[in-house]
């Protein structure tokens, strides 16, 4: 499995002209996977100054366990969501995909 790694912090900046969606400036680092198109991809690890890690999932881990990718409840459906799912199909082809309704 591949993994990405996004700062997030300049997102707002850029995110309309690329995805033609606004998006607010985030005011923490745990703000930002609530933002994501998918609950699966919400999610974020942060190494702290102790050596300890915290995670931000804010709709939980189950999708990612189980490799299924459904639209944000809270967002809606993104736009671009088909090139989204192809994308995500050519990198995990095992995946399930619920369609918004």
């Amino acid at each position: 499995m591949k993994v990405r790694i996004y700062e997030q912090s300049c997102v707002h900046l850029w995110f309309e002209s690329k995805f033609g969606e606004a998006y607010e400036a985030l005011t923490c680092t745990d703000d930002a996977p609530a933002q994501f198109v998918a609950p699966a991809f919400a999610l974020a690890v942060r190494l702290e100054k102790d050596d300890t890690i915290s995670v931000a999932a804010p709709y939980g881990l189950q999708d990612v366990f189980d490799m299924v990718i459904r639209p944000n409840p809270v967002r809606g459906l993104a736009k671009g969501w088909d090139k989204v799912i192809a994308s995500a199909r050519g990198r995990w082809p095992e995946l399930t995909v619920i369609e918004p309704a």
